[in-house]
């Protein structure tokens, strides 16, 4: 990957230098997420680019275990402008490609801002394109990778101030671009996803460890079936520093009442015929991604002209969505990471339960 594929301006499944897609669905974005340690506060930031609807728009949210503060942005993209990613309050800046990002939310009337930086301290992983094609029109086909690393700032909600530091607050941020459903046009695909055969629900992790990262994105049928998987692990440059590809994983899954996700103990199966096996324990800080427009809030979707400048936001509390169910939708639990004597942390996204 070149430096300049870290910026929102990819105009095809490859790099730069391929034309652009005439879908309105084309997308260009990134998902970035900070995680305590301690599981006491989560924060995410969004940011896409639509070119072919002439739109930039983005999300901040922090989230603690019994509130979270959602603030969204949208704006027409002026003169086809992408490298700018400023939305109203809402700021994302590249310092060193690959390697190191600022993000910040100025004040705003909804109490939540920040401002830090992120650097990575292992290799991205290289690209995988997740395609899913029925009777020659395109359900998912779109390029991705993922990254992870440590930030240095500051969050607040409200009164409270949140110090982020290396040794404190690890993070994860997630690249992708083409195209794929719920993206600037509403439609019904309850069809097309049985044909396509890609099950109901779906789970994507990203975590952290000192020897390694881990990223997959397993669909599945209701009942744990497998559908379509891509997994990745890259270790870290004490650890070689090599990418190697996840054949299949098994999950062995703890849930409450109400399927409240608890825990899972994860085989990480290599190609190479090596298993890791990986614990992840809920900590008490969810991420609900409805906030962000994951899914669509209030018949907006990622992607929809909402004219000039637009922010919205509000405040769920409780954030839990068996008491509120306006947050159910796709949960972003932050995980305790367990593998040998090594503890990390990271997301781990489910698109089912609570």
């Amino acid at each position: 990957m070149a430096r300049l594929d870290d910026a929102l301006i990819h105009q095809s499944y490859g790099t730069i230098d391929n034309v652009v897609e005439t879908d309105a669905r084309w997308f260009d974005r990134f998902y970035f997420n900070v995680q305590a340690l301690d599981g006491s506060m989560s924060l995410s930031h969004g940011t896409g680019v639509y070119p072919n609807q002439h739109v930039m728009d983005g999300f901040g949210i922090v989230a603690t275990p019994d509130a979270q503060v959602n603030v969204r942005t949208s704006r027409e993209l002026v003169n086809g402008n992408r490298d700018e990613m400023d939305i109203g309050p809402l700021h994302a800046e590249i310092l060193e490609p690959m390697r190191r990002w600022r993000f910040r939310l100025d004040e705003n009337e909804y109490g939540i801002s920040y401002d830090f930086t992120y650097t990575a301290h292992f290799k991205a992983m290289e690209t995988k394109r997740l395609i899913s094609m029925v009777d020659d029109r395109r359900v998912w086909d779109w390029s991705h990778f993922s990254h992870v690393g440590q930030v240095e700032g500051f969050a607040r909600m409200g009164d409270r101030k949140f110090t982020l530091a290396p040794k404190t607050h690890w993070a994860i941020r997630d690249r992708s671009w083409g195209v794929r459903p719920g993206v600037a046009v509403l439609e019904d695909l309850s069809a097309w996803f049985r044909q396509a055969n890609w099950g109901t629900r779906y789970n994507w992790v990203c975590v952290q460890v000192e020897s390694f990262y881990l990223w997959y994105f397993q669909t599945q049928d209701e009942d744990g079936t497998p559908r379509f998987f891509k997994g990745l692990v890259r270790w870290s440059e004490g650890a070689g520093g090599a990418e190697e590809t996840v054949s299949k994983i098994s999950r062995r899954f703890e849930f409450g009442a109400g399927e409240h996700f608890q825990s899972v103990e994860v085989g990480v199966h290599l190609e190479s015929g090596r298993v890791l096996n990986v614990k992840m324990r809920r900590l008490p800080t969810t991420v609900h991604l409805r906030g962000g427009n994951y899914g669509g809030y209030n018949g907006i979707i990622h992607g929809m002209k909402q004219g000039p400048l637009k922010v919205a936001g509000e405040r769920w509390e409780p954030t839990d969505s068996r008491k509120n169910p306006i947050t159910l939708g796709i949960l972003d639990h932050v995980v305790e990471v367990a593998y040998q004597s090594e503890r990390g942390c990271g997301i781990f996204e489910l698109s089912f339960g609570s």
